[in-house]
């Protein structure tokens, strides 16, 4: 995985969790708890919006736990994205997904390759609604460069039966935006 054994982290459900005791405000718990596409609730909340930079692309195979919230087979045959997503040059967080090759369309995965395009955003143009489940939080206590950061992850799933597993590590640098934003756009 891009971000390494983020797995074994104690991911909290958002049903469960109290972003107030974590001491985050209601801007940051917004941002992490959002079930709709993250890139335009950013853009219409906040006014940031976001450039993708493709990192790697490539065909793999589902661990245990992508294959248990994707709902398919450990080892099954999966697409993993990773990718940055930058606001004016600097990146605000670092994405993965994760999709079953068996329920992804030929045209999206095209779109996927060329790089550009949030993942939310295309299945969204694509008229897709989308279903977020499975939603969980955690601040990362791990080794290396996330450690402390907040992460979030998710299923997205569309009617048509396009699914994807999705995880999130916030740079400081989005914390300090939102704020920002926030007081500049009082909502």
């Amino acid at each position: 995985m891009f971000f390494g054994a983020i797995e074994l982290q104690p991911w909290q459900s958002v049903r469960t969790w109290n972003p107030a005791a974590a001491g985050l405000s209601r801007d940051i718990a917004a941002v992490l708890t959002t079930s709709d596409s993250l890139t335009r609730f950013l853009e219409r909340h906040f006014a940031i919006r976001l450039d993708v930079q493709l990192h790697d692309q490539f065909v793999d195979l589902a661990s245990a736990e992508e294959a248990r919230l994707l709902v398919c087979k450990p080892g099954a045959s999966v697409l993993r994205r990773q990718v940055s997503l930058l606001h004016r040059g600097s990146v605000m967080f670092d994405a993965e997904s994760v999709l079953p090759l068996e329920s992804l369309p030929a045209d999206l995965m095209r779109e996927l390759q060329e790089g550009v395009r949030p993942l939310g955003n295309l299945l969204l143009d694509r008229g897709l609604s989308l279903a977020r489940s499975d939603l969980g939080v955690v601040q990362l206590d791990m080794e290396g460069i996330y450690r402390g950061r907040w992460a979030r992850r998710s299923v997205l799933r569309s009617p048509s039966g396009t699914r994807a597993l999705v995880v999130e590590v916030f740079h400081p640098v989005i914390w300090q935006r939102v704020e920002g934003a926030s007081r500049r756009y009082p909502q």
